[in-house]
């Protein structure tokens, strides 16, 4: 693959460990008027969830109704993993691959939106395909109609998630299923290096039993 690099505005992309029962509903919750009851009850539902965001700084004893954050900064604290001091978890990977996904040779650097493009499965089998979309747009204006789950206080931008289940669905789909380039790949290889480097994120992310959250770093 060509060693041309994204241009200098592209954003750098990493993908965060992230922990915890309930993400598809606090999205679902979110998606909201705050002044409904969704937030509320999942907070109930979800009682470690609360402590999580209380532990942060949000202020939950009124429910819903006293939590000024946005919902992008809500879904990013309640779920990033965490170490026992308080500070992020570990990467998922520290070399070659974070840095060959965190900025793809294209206009805007994003190597799974390269991989969505141009990675053709089995017509018997599309599995690949709307587990790739949740990851690069699951959070983005394309796929829920706004940005309000996207972004987010201090620059925060959030593209889509796997659940820790989708990690090893994804992974398994990688490694077996029939898949082929499209004819007008713009990088010669550039599928089989995006696809070779996601999987060594995906098996760090499955060994560690947690899930993966996409981020655009500006």
């Amino acid at each position: 693959m060509s060693d041309r690099v994204a241009g200098p505005t592209a954003p750098f992309y990493t993908f965060d460990p992230i922990k915890g029962e309930g993400f598809d509903a606090l999205i679902a919750a979110l998606k909201t008027p705050r002044d409904n009851d969704e937030l509320d009850t999942f907070l109930e539902i979800y009682p470690e969830i609360r402590k999580v965001l209380e532990k942060e700084g949000a202020d939950c004893s009124n429910g819903a109704a006293n939590i000024s954050w946005d919902s992008a900064t809500i879904l990013f604290v309640a779920y990033r993993e965490t170490q026992s001091d308080g500070s992020p978890g570990l990467p998922l990977e520290r070399g070659i691959s974070m840095e060959r996904l965190g900025r793809f040779p294209t206009k805007d650097g994003n190597a799974i939106a390269y991989l969505r493009a141009n990675l053709r499965e089995n017509k018997d089998s599309q599995i690949m395909a709307p587990l790739l979309d949740q990851l690069d747009i699951g959070l983005r204006n394309e796929s829920i109609g706004d940005n309000s789950l996207s972004e987010g206080f201090a620059g925060l931008t959030l593209h889509g998630w796997l659940s820790a289940t989708q990690v090893g669905e994804l992974r398994l789909a990688l490694q077996k299923s029939k898949w082929k380039v499209a004819n007008n790949e713009e990088f010669d290889g550039g599928v089989a290096d995006v696809a070779r480097h996601l999987l060594i994120i995906l098996k760090s992310a499955e060994k560690r039993r947690c899930g993966i959250l996409m981020r655009a770093h500006s």
